[in-house]
């Protein structure tokens, strides 16, 4: 009896995740060189706000177009944007607007941030059960509840980013 119930949660969680595979686009898409905004003479415009556009390739952002998705701009927050945004940055969620669902979705956002937002920031994290790591000058808090490094933030120098997964940090770039 034991191994049956085995064998079929076994074969529904594999259906499950087939019909989440196909019903979503990709889940992530191919890695790609970051490219800073551009003033056309090869220097990045020091005095431009950052965009959902702006702060991932041109190559990403269409690839996202040509797929249907379109970016919807938040305030940067870790977490509730009512306690922790962070209005100087942004968020930038890429789905398709004509489905209701957090599934299949892209997620990148960027905030100036010194060294103090950084403590009190990572401490926040930290406390929230976060996972903490540290490498190419960045300091990565990632979240814990996916059991894989998903949902990460990357605080830098002068500059806090945030994506969806721990790689998918490094298609973020800004002045």
């Amino acid at each position: 009896m034991i191994r049956a119930r085995r064998a079929a949660s076994a074969l529904l969680a594999a259906a499950a995740m087939l019909a989440l595979a196909s019903c979503a686009p990709d889940a992530q898409p191919a890695p790609v060189e970051s490219v800073p905004a551009d003033q056309g003479d090869g220097q990045a415009d020091p005095n431009a706000e950052p965009t959902c556009e702006t702060i991932l390739p041109e190559s990403l952002v269409a690839e996202f177009e040509n797929l249907g998705l379109a970016a919807i701009e938040e305030p940067f927050s870790f977490g509730d944007p009512q306690t922790t945004s962070l209005p100087e940055g942004l968020m930038c969620t890429w789905g398709s607007p004509e489905v209701a669902t957090d599934h299949g979705v892209q997620l990148y956002g960027w905030a100036p941030m010194d060294a103090a937002g950084t403590e009190k920031w990572t401490a926040f994290l930290v406390d929230q059960g976060w996972t903490r790591t540290e490498g190419d000058g960045y300091v990565y808090l990632s979240d814990p509840f996916e059991g894989v490094e998903g949902v990460t933030y990357a605080f830098g120098a002068d500059h806090v980013i945030l994506a969806d997964t721990k790689d998918g940090v490094t298609l973020v770039d800004w002045p």
